[in-house]
């Protein structure tokens, strides 16, 4: 990542991320260092379950978050996050050999799909993905709101949807406060047809944040759109980076400074 033009023209400074380390900005080294002194000690910390991509993990979603890019030390003072893993474990070769030293298994998926009718798809796993999360939020819950990237961020929205339209779901699952979506699209299960296409016509009264790259090959930027659009537009918030591609980005001034905000707004 380098620095690359905003839509409106100004700049911001998107770091490269690395295995060994990122380099973090003056704001965020304070935030660090000031995260437990009385100026804070009165804001209780949000409750976050985070998602991870598919065919990873919790371990290495936080490996994302923490080691590879400066998004999890930026809100490290104002949330605590938890990790879960998918309900489908795959092999331990399930990745390509060239990654498996910075990802070490196991692991997981959310689901697998295969086409259906209409340009919809069927998500193998599914059930055994949601069934999980019920029973690691009725175990570790409640969560304030949720966090994921790619498949996982598919899994933030379906549960939010689930959760606030379905009420058989909801009557297990509470709905969360708000959500932080990475790079993720709408669900396309055959199922969640009717409750999509709902959301689209009446957007979900869920407060969101949604950061996505223009450069990303594996979720185009107008999936993601299309996935904001069943969000009420009055409570999203959105971090766009022209040349970001499909990975957990590493954030300039800008845009921690409009996570953090967003964070705060829903304290």
């Amino acid at each position: 990542w380098c620095r690359s033009p905003t839509a409106k023209g100004s700049t911001r400074e998107n770091l490269e991320s690395t295995s060994k380390g990122r380099p973090l900005h003056r704001a965020q080294e304070e935030h660090r260092r000031c995260g437990t002194t009385a100026a804070n000690t009165h804001m209780t910390r949000l409750r976050i379950l985070c998602f991870h991509s598919f065919r990873l993990s919790g371990d290495n979603m936080r490996k994302q978050l923490f080691d590879l890019a400066n998004l999890g030390a930026s809100l490290a003072d104002l949330a605590t996050l938890d990790f879960v893993d998918g309900g489908h474990r795959l092999g331990d070769d399930a990745l390509p050999e060239r990654l498996q030293a910075l990802f070490p298994p196991p692991y997981f998926e959310w689901w697998n799909a295969r086409e259906g009718a209409g340009g919809t798809a069927i998500y193998d796993h599914l059930e055994a993905s949601l069934a999980k999360v019920e029973r690691h939020i009725a175990e570790h819950g409640p969560y304030d709101g949720y966090l994921g990237f790619s498949q996982g961020g598919c899994v933030a929205h379906t549960l939010s949807l689930l959760s606030m339209r379905d009420p058989s779901f909801a009557s297990r699952v509470p709905a969360p406060r708000f959500a932080i979506l990475l790079s993720c699209r709408l669900s396309r299960h055959t199922e969640h047809s009717e409750l999509v296409a709902g959301a689209a016509a009446a957007p979900l009264p869920l407060p969101s944040l949604v950061l996505y790259g223009g450069k990303d090959t594996d979720v185009p930027p107008a999936m993601t759109r299309e996935l904001m659009a069943t969000l009420d537009p009055a409570g999203v918030r959105e971090i766009y980076l022209p040349l970001g591609g499909h990975r957990v980005p590493n954030l300039g001034e800008e845009e921690v400074a409009v996570l953090r905000r967003f964070l705060k707004s829903v304290q």
